[in-house]
């Protein structure tokens, strides 16, 4: 059979279930983006692949993968794919309208200080553009992930993206409950806080607990801290300090409830580390698409 390379509209929900399935290398995540069955996807790659006459993923009953040509063909597909998503998306833009889905990769402390609070607002006033987060503390890769855009502190964004305010700046400090700190003497240096018990965090994408941080004569110390408890959350972090299992470093922000309330008081305050503010931050401002300029001025201005 020879193979049929004509471009037609009927081909693209194909293209876009292969284009899927490659950057996931998963049927079944695939899936779930795209809101289809495993077994519906597997069926319009294949019927591509038959279109083409070529194999263009490699199945087994464990894994999916690209073959030589697979590899090729989605580079080609990819950008494809992303300059008709733009040229639709200044055909919106020239209409006034902001349309799509922004994509964005933040640390859930982010999202629950500065994003959630004003997503009420956001979907009001721009009820063409859907949202999606992908909430990793880790530093995600959104070029080849195809973010729209990623938020992290500032000092953590490389140099040759573009990167946006959002807020204000931040400040690490350390925290225990009044409970703790009748059984236990508070520390008076970074150094004391290897008698006391620490709650920690783990990071989920690199599997290692995080050192605490101060700043001492101007200079960065990281120092790392013992403990018998070891969350992945922020908010369970928080909680164990306030039913008084440990001593906590968190960001300012994310306890200054608990301060006001006297569940927390601060700790080595000498040595409490200043921060740069949350930044959105992105490849390039050059064609920005209507939806990721409607989302960065709602959220700048919702944050003062």
């Amino acid at each position: 059979m020879k193979p049929d390379l004509k471009i037609d509209a009927a081909i693209l929900p194909a293209l876009t279930a292969f284009e899927c399935v490659a950057r996931h290398v998963s049927f079944s995540r695939a899936a779930a983006e795209l809101g289809v069955s495993a077994s519906a996807l597997s069926q319009s790659v294949r019927g591509l692949e038959q279109r083409l006459g070529v194999r263009l993923l490699t199945r087994t009953t464990r894994r999916v993968a690209l073959t030589e040509e697979g590899e090729r063909f989605y580079d080609g597909v990819r950008v494809g794919l992303d300059e008709l998503g733009s040229a639709l998306e200044l055909l919106a833009q020239s209409r006034g309208q902001a349309t799509g889905t922004v994509r964005i990769n933040m640390p859930r402390v982010a999202y629950g200080l500065l994003i959630a609070p004003h997503l009420a607002s956001f979907a009001v006033r721009h009820p063409e553009v859907g949202l999606e987060f992908a909430l990793d503390d880790g530093l995600a890769d959104i070029v080849a992930a195809r973010f729209d855009a990623g938020m992290r502190l500032g000092e953590s964004i490389e140099a040759d993206m573009v990167a946006v305010r959002i807020g204000g700046a931040q400040r690490m400090i350390t925290v225990a409950a009044p409970d703790y700190l009748a059984r236990r003497p508070a520390p008076r240096t970074p150094e004391d806080l290897a008698a006391h018990e620490c709650v920690r965090y783990r990071y989920l994408s690199s599997g290692r607990t995080a050192r605490w941080v101060f700043q001492r004569d101007d200079r960065t110390l990281e120092v790392e801290v013992g403990g018998r408890f070891i969350v992945n959350d922020a908010d369970a972090e928080i909680d164990l300090a306030c039913r008084g299992f440990g001593l906590a470093q968190s960001l300012e922000s994310l306890v200054a409830a608990d301060l006001a309330g006297g569940r927390l008081v601060r700790v080595l305050e000498r040595f409490e580390m200043p921060l740069s503010a949350f930044h959105l931050y992105f490849p390039s401002r050059a064609q920005m698409p209507a939806r990721l300029r409607v989302f960065i001025d709602h959220f700048q201005a919702a944050n003062g």
